[in-house]
């Protein structure tokens, strides 16, 4: 047995009270201002924030396509709908999860909100295996196909979020009038795991109505050039071109009569054209962000379609960002409060039901958090 080395080894040196990381931080820092510097013109299209389900290749933004400014639009008379959800994850047991999710819709007019509609919060414990077979069950009672099956199990909250949101958005659009508008959080592809087959017909909808289906994209993850945020990038050129006080857009994706004409996998049929155009665009010339905006065009072009945008995105508090989204957003999300009350709810539960204590904390504690504390 080796004797342990002498106190003065294991405690010898110079202990730092606060560790010099500067230079670090510096070089974090240099590299990404590089890389923000891009000036390519190609926009890559990520599988986790598709711009259309045609577009699996990254996008040439022509260097011709220019910015447009445009106005404002009170709409008076339109009706706006909004569609948002809520999802958490209350326990993560890793081969199991206990999950929480809510949709809601919100009507507008005329600078007023009509109506809200949020449906009550859904709670739902599931396995592995059971992730499987809701995912499944969810996309069966939409009336699509699954396509593939889910990477992560645990997602499946924001899936099941999503269709809750994509059902809301079919419902609205039928009580439409031709000319209202129907907005959503999030583009209008959400992605490969819900099928095209779901939400083409949502488009397809809205174009047979009349009406405007947009949806707004808070946190775009598209890239321009090798790693250069789409979003920041194109604001740049907006402040060179135009000024830093502007209201603008920029179109990303093709006009939809000069997309391809693509054959449908399973009859090799020609397959419906895919409406929804891609744009980045700033709704209040003073705003601080600008957004990912898809778009689903009704008889509006996008002039008009981005002037009645700007006239919804005026409120001080949320300057830029569509006031029914950020109102939607208020009603249904599930903040950090509420979801302490259902924790604790649920731990009462399961002593209620006989669980001892003990195991209690081991299903809902998470040691990470016992480490960081």
């Amino acid at each position: 047995m080796h004797a342990p080395p002498p106190r003065g080894e294991i405690e010898g040196g110079t202990r730092l009270l606060v560790e010099d990381y500067a230079e670090r931080v510096k070089g974090c820092a240099q590299y990404l201002t590089r890389l923000l510097g891009d000036q390519g013109t190609r926009v890559d299209n990520p599988v986790d924030e598709p711009i259309a389900p045609d577009e699996s290749a990254p996008i040439e933004l022509d260097a011709e396509r220019g910015l447009v400014q445009f106005g404002v639009d009170p709409a008076p008379g339109v009706t706006v709908a909004a569609i948002d959800g809520g999802s958490a994850c209350l326990v993560n047991g890793r081969s199991f999860w206990v999950i929480a999710y809510r949709a809601g819709t919100i009507w507008h007019r005329d600078r007023v909100t009509v109506h809200e509609d949020a449906a009550p919060l859904t709670i739902e414990a599931l396995t592995q295996t059971d992730a499987k077979g809701r995912y499944a069950q969810a996309l069966a009672a939409a009336g699509v196909v699954r396509e593939r099956e889910l990477a992560d199990l645990g997602g499946v909250v924001d899936v099941l979020r999503e269709l809750a949101e994509w059902q809301r958005a079919r419902e609205a659009i039928e009580r439409a009038a031709p000319g209202d508008v129907i907005l959503v959080d999030g583009s209008l592809h959400p992605g490969a795991f819900l099928p095209a087959a779901l939400v083409v017909p949502v488009h397809e909808l809205a174009l047979d109505r009349g009406v405007d289906l947009v949806g707004v994209t808070k946190a775009s993850k598209l890239r321009w050039g090798r790693y250069a945020p789409l979003v920041l990038r194109v604001r740049r050129r907006a402040e060179a071109e135009l000024g830093p006080n502007t209201r603008w857009y920029l179109r990303v994706t093709r006009d939809p009569e000069e997309a391809p004409v693509l054959a449908d996998p399973e009859t090799g049929e020609a397959a419906p054209p895919w409406r929804s155009e891609v744009y980045v665009a700033r709704l209040a010339s003073r705003g601080a962000y600008a957004f990912r905006v898809d778009a689903v065009r009704g008889h509006r072009d996008p002039d008009e379609l981005f002037a009645v945008l700007a006239g919804l995105s005026d409120d001080p508090a949320f300057l830029g960002y569509p006031y029914p989204l950020a109102r939607v957003h208020q009603v249904v999300s599930l903040p950090g409060h509420l979801l302490a009350d259902l924790r604790r709810d649920l731990r009462a539960a399961f002593l209620r039901e006989g669980l001892a204590e003990d195991d209690v904390d081991l299903v809902m504690r998470d040691f990470h958090l016992t480490l960081n504390a």
